[in-house]
């Protein structure tokens, strides 16, 4: 007969190291707080530099470990030097979380050629080759490991004003589950969140194009209306637990996975 697992230890991230991106503010800086709690050494990435040293200091104040690495998710050669400086101070990289994204609301009118091959570098391109080298990573260390990305509701909802966004987080769920069966002989789980309405702010580098500031703040007031969500406009924090259960030994056999945490929105 099998020992029983506490609960406890399923969800014990200790002396395992993940490494978020996006981690200055909004959901991934609540992913980062998360992991940390549940024992993880944290390498964070973000391209806003003071945002992400602040998110480090925090988890290294409160008792964890953390080192911020600021750069463009975008720059394979800065990727690997975030997995390097983390295989560094700590080890391995036995965890990762794409969360960086950039969004916004666009017209089909004025949606550019320049903005379209920036929603996909950003949401989707950079995704699939940090998970690569990560997954490299993971390889040679011999253990598996876990990679989580953040989707959206988008991917199988569209969003008006969103076609850029809502067709790169559909590239991102078909990736993770194609990844999955990739690295599943190497245990290497692969799976997605997808947030509903969350309260955050549009990062850095957010597109707005075809509107006027008024009726972009119009718009926002709008969408919180209209998602009516049967559990109500989400906390960051409530993406970053489904994305510790995904990290985690609780979720030891859930691979290929698109885990919506959206409230009820999708249900209609």
């Amino acid at each position: 007969m099998t020992e029983l697992v506490t609960t406890r230890a399923l969800f014990d991230l200790s002396g395992k190291v993940a490494l978020v991106t996006g981690a200055a503010r909004g959901i991934g800086r609540a992913i980062a707080l998360r992991l940390a709690d549940a024992g993880a050494a944290l390498v964070l990435c973000d391209i806003v530099e003071d945002g992400v040293a602040a998110v480090a200091a925090e988890i290294v104040e409160a008792g964890g470990r953390a080192i911020a690495h600021a750069g463009n998710v975008t720059i394979s050669s800065e990727n690997a030097r975030a997995i390097a400086a983390g295989v560094a101070a700590f080890g391995s990289i036995d965890i990762l979380v794409n969360n960086a994204a950039l969004r916004g609301w666009v017209t089909w009118e004025t949606l550019t050629e320049a903005d379209w091959d920036r929603f996909m570098e950003v949401n989707t391109k950079s995704v699939f080759f940090l998970s690569q080298a990560a997954a490299r990573q993971m390889v040679l260390q011999r253990r598996g490991g876990a990679i989580v990305n953040i989707a959206s509701t988008a991917a199988a909802h569209p969003v008006r004003w969103k076609v850029d966004y809502n067709t790169a987080k559909a590239g991102v769920a078909m990736m993770t589950r194609s990844l999955a069966v990739e690295l599943g002989p190497h245990m290497i789980r692969v799976n997605a969140v997808g947030p509903g309405g969350t309260n955050t702010a549009g990062g850095p580098g957010s597109i707005q194009s075809g509107f006027s500031p008024e009726e972009l703040r119009q718009m926002g007031e709008d969408w919180k209306r209209r998602m009516a969500l049967p559990l109500g406009i989400l906390d960051p924090d409530e993406i970053a637990r489904a994305v510790l259960f995904l990290c985690s030994d609780a979720a030891r056999a859930i691979t290929a996975q698109i885990l919506y945490v959206d409230g009820g929105y999708l249900a209609g």
